[in-house]
């Protein structure tokens, strides 16, 4: 429950932090939205909790 509840607050850091961002600039609030955060933070969420490579690597195939 620990962990959903880290993933949950981590996620919403990261939008609440490209909101405020772009509030001051569109510029780097759109840089800081492309950036692939989300993408590596599902990377390393699903290997912590299935510890399984080829997943990883499956899901990584698909994401790129």
């Amino acid at each position: 429950m620990l962990r959903i509840a880290i993933k949950f607050l981590l996620s919403a850091a990261i939008v609440v932090s490209v909101s405020e961002i772009a509030k001051r600039s569109s510029l780097a609030g759109s840089l800081m939205a492309s950036l692939p955060l989300v993408s590596v933070l599902s990377l390393i969420w699903l290997y912590q909790d299935t510890r399984d490579i080829e997943k990883v690597a499956a899901l990584s195939t698909d994401i790129f």
